[in-house]
């Protein structure tokens, strides 16, 4: 009996494809999210693993310096003194070359002698000369095979190192063998040579970078005896960790919209289940009452769906693949802008992100039907063929749904500010927002409705009364809809205020600590000096009304991994920063006494809270040293955060009393690009010196924080054709239940075109009314993104810009899809035949 009704159910989605092809589409949709977004995070990681597996390899420790370079005769002391065989001095920069690509390589110093205990590149014999040989004078280097076939760069030509707007000549003296020239491989991101070659490079002079190490634990200690002040030994697989951690939140953020994705493919498949079960009423009717139990009835439709969904997922995964190697390369883009420099970027497609997807979407599914096919089973054979039966079950289960909904709401609450969740755990109480939020849809729109009703009555032509009654009349099914669509526009809401709160905060950031007319800034990446003249003559310029002027250096964090620390001549953005901790009422004598300013980033990575204590630990040339915090400040840079120390603690701590870039602030606007033409003209032809507008700079960032949330506009792209589909969905179905009613209305004498329009205004009504119950649960939604799951994720704080024009669009989303989603049904309705419509069995 069952594969007999299941053949029938088949039969049936056969025959009408429109609503088939809209559930599949509705999983596709989301099984292609899940993956996409899932194929973009597990390549970041493997793109990290083989970005650092060639720099790490297998040392265990490392020794490195405050300011990330060391003396090389610590290395000759490690060997000598201690006899540590296992250690291998290194030297890496990051390092462009348009010959390769333009991409980013990481130029590598090594000794080739040290190297045979952590890495093992081997060079491709037949080559006339050793690779690293510098006889010539020309600075020799080693690249990928595989590189050097795909951008075809043959052996002994030069190459181009560009670092900053550095440019210096090499010549590619062999290949690093990397095996199967088809796979990537951790090599392929690196440029080889020795040490010396890096040096003259690099101009380290006698210095590297680092020393791996392969210790035992007796070692450690004698190891650190050893060290001078300003150099520390670090585990290597930790400092990793510290690097890899900083895009973690990244990460959390995508499988938090691939989850967003999915969800509202749950309410599509929901409503596109709900209109197959409301089109077979009568057939469900006539099975029972021919002997199909309530069993069969459930499991005819949930086989219907589990087929249907297993295409879907199968198409889903397709698109998914195709979605993933598309944005694989604008998010490791975005990492590296942001976060680390991924060197290897690659898309990594494993079965298992495949059968995640699937599953997704087929679990979305089942969950997505229980309901229509509980709802389809139990009820006995006539009531099936009754739809005021719907309506009367509804309606006394409105008390029900509405403590339901409350209580889940306040679970939500519950989670976001008792329950401390990770951040990947947050979105569960968001999910049970939603649910709780459409638990009370039906009773807010009887409310609704009772609060409106003397005005519709006052001022409401007919078709309006009428379309206003049907909504309450069909609540079974508005309610439904109203739901799906308040969820997918207060998603739309919560996005856009985040997305456009956080640009307004970045916006006032920028003007304040980037707020000058004109930057003045050095490129030279071995040499980041300004001379103190130049300082001098722009300030005599007559259009310069004052200058600000401060370094900016990179110290290394045992915490945090890389921190930046700037010391200020003269801080004109003093008024300008936005206090989240200890606020100082003057911030000069406390910097003086060697307290220090910190970022939100640096304060979370150092775990740094006023109430329990006022101290953080930096590693400085002196050794760690405890500073006091005066109080942490909004900043939106990443990494391992930022500083802000005196003069005297710059140049007592890390030996650095330099300037690196200045800001011009003029009494005119008009003067910008004179001023610019005036300032390049001072500046010696051999220096690399960048001098910009601020504007310029302003439209910089924000294009990079453009670029990161391109993600938050494919979800909204989304979050619109789910609307539109499922709304679609649920008129259509509505449509099929009341051709009756419809039929009885042409036969009173009600016109074809009254009829669609009494359709569309049921539409655009059920629009509205999801619109206004979107707009709360949207900006809920943004507070939490903002003040809860954001501050978890990233560190940083913004404030909330709620704009009405956000709230006016978002409206306006609704309303639009439901009457555009209406059009096609509505027409059908006008052409209802009245014999068929009043026809009774």
């Amino acid at each position: 009996m069952t594969s007999v009704l299941f053949k029938i159910c088949f039969r049936l989605s056969l025959r009408h494809p429109l609503r088939t092809a809209l559930m599949t589409i509705g999983i596709a949709i989301g099984v292609a999210g899940v993956i996409a977004i899932d194929i973009s995070k597990t390549s970041i990681t493997k793109s990290f693993e083989l970005s650092t597996s060639a720099l790490t390899s297998r040392s265990t420790h490392q020794i490195v310096g405050s300011n990330f370079t060391i003396p090389q005769h610590l290395f000759t002391q490690l060997r000598t003194q201690l006899g540590i065989k296992a250690s291998a001095p290194v030297i890496t920069r990051h390092v462009k070359t348009d010959q390769l690509g333009n991409k980013t390589f990481t130029l590598m110093g090594i000794d080739p002698f040290s190297e045979i205990y952590f890495r093992s590149f081997e060079t491709i014999k037949g080559t006339n000369s050793r690779p690293m040989d510098l006889s010539s004078g020309r600075p020799g280097v080693l690249i990928s095979r595989r590189n050097a076939r795909q951008f075809n760069v043959k052996l002994n030509r030069p190459i181009y190192l560009r670092f900053g707007n550095k440019e210096i000549k090499a010549i590619v003296a062999g290949f690093i063998d990397t095996g199967d020239v088809n796979s990537r491989n951790p090599a392929d991101g690196v440029i080889l040579t020795d040490i010396a070659t890096a040096q003259e490079l690099l101009e380290l002079g006698d210095n590297i970078t680092r020393i791996d190490l392969l210790l035992h634990k007796d070692d450690i200690d004698k190891v650190r005896q050893i060290l001078p002040k300003g150099v520390f030994l670090v585990e290597t697989n930790k400092q990793n960790q510290v690097v890899r951690g900083l895009s973690r939140s990244f990460e959390t953020s995508l499988t938090a919209f691939s989850m967003l994705a999915l969800f509202m493919g749950i309410f599509l498949i929901y409503n596109t289940v709900s209109f197959s079960v409301a089109r077979r009423r009568h057939i469900n009717g006539t099975l029972k009452a021919l002997g199909a139990s309530g069993r069969q009835i459930f499991l005819m439709v949930i086989l219907e769906v589990f087929l249907f969904s297993l295409i879907g997922s199968i198409l889903g995964a397709l698109l998914g693949v195709g979605f993933g190697k598309g944005a694989v390369n604008a998010v490791c883009s975005t990492v590296s802008d942001m976060y680390f420099v991924l060197t290897v970027s690659q898309a990594h497609i494993s079965s298992m992100t495949i059968l995640k997807g699937v599953l997704a979407g087929i679990t979305a599914s089942f969950l997505a039907s229980i309901f229509p096919a509980l709802k389809a089973s139990r009820a006995i054979p006539i009531t099936l063929m009754q739809r005021s039966a719907s309506e009367r079950a509804i309606q006394n289960k409105i008390p029900v749904f509405m403590f339901t909904g409350l209580l889940l709401i306040s679970c939500a609450v519950m989670i976001f500010k008792v329950v401390a969740l990770p951040p990947a755990y947050d979105f569960i109480g968001v999910f049970i927002l939603f649910l709780g939020s459409s638990f009370l849809a039906p009773g807010l729109v009887l409310l609704i409705s009772w609060a409106s009703s003397g005005l519709v009555k006052k001022y409401g032509k007919v078709l309006f009364k009428m379309a206003a009654r049907n909504i309450v009349r069909s609540l079974s099914r508005t309610s439904v809809l109203i739901a799906s669509l308040m969820v997918v526009v207060s998603v739309f809401i919560g996005i856009e205020i985040m997305t456009k709160s956080f640009r307004a905060s970045i916006e006032t950031w920028v003007d304040g600590h980037i707020g000058a007319d004109i930057h003045v800034s050095s490129t030279d990446e071995l040499d980041r000096r300004l001379d103190f003249d130049l300082l001098d003559q722009i300030h005599k310029l007559p259009q310069v009304k004052d200058l600000s002027a401060y370094n900016i250096h990179r110290i290394y964090s045992v915490v945090a991994g890389e921190v930046h620390i700037f010391s200020y001549i003269k801080d004109l953005s003093e008024k300008q920063w936005t206090w989240t901790a200890q606020r100082p009422d003057k911030m000069e004598p406390f910097l003086e006494q060697g307290w220090i300013l910190v970022s939100e980033i640096f304060a979370r990575k150092h775990s740094f809270n006023p109430e329990n204590g006022n101290h953080v630990t930096l590693e400085t040339i002196q050794g760690p040293v405890r500073f006091k915090v005066v109080g942490v400040f909004r900043d939106f840079f990443m990494g391992g955060g930022r500083a802000v120390v005196s003069r005297n603690v710059m140049k007592k701590y890390w030996g650095l009393d330099d300037i690196t870039s200045i800001q011009v602030f003029l009494n005119s606007t008009d003067e910008i690009e004179p001023t610019i033409h005036m300032i390049k003209k001072m500046i010696p032809e051999t220096k690399m010196v960048k001098v910009v507008s601020g504007l310029s700079i302003k439209q910089s960032i924000l294009s990079v924080f453009d670029k990161t949330f391109v993600i938050t506009t494919a979800l909204q792209i989304l979050t619109a054709i789910v609307a539109f589909t499922g709304i679609l969905n649920s008129v259509m179905a509505l449509l099929i239940e009341r051709k009756k009613e419809l039929g009885i209305l042409r036969a009173c004498g009600a016109k074809s075109d009254q009829v669609r329009r009494l359709m569309i205004m049921e539409c655009g009504i059920n629009g509205f009314v999801s619109g206004v119950l979107a707009l709360p649960l949207g900006v809920f939604l943004a507070w939490v993104l903002i003040d809860i799951i954001n501050q978890r994720s990233f560190g940083w704080s913004y404030d909330m810009v709620l704009s009405m024009g956000i709230l006016l669009q978002a409206l306006l989303l609704s309303v639009g899809a439901a009457v555009i989603a209406g059009i096609i049904p509505a027409f059908q309705a006008g052409k209802t035949n009245i014999s068929r419509a009043l026809h009774m069995e």
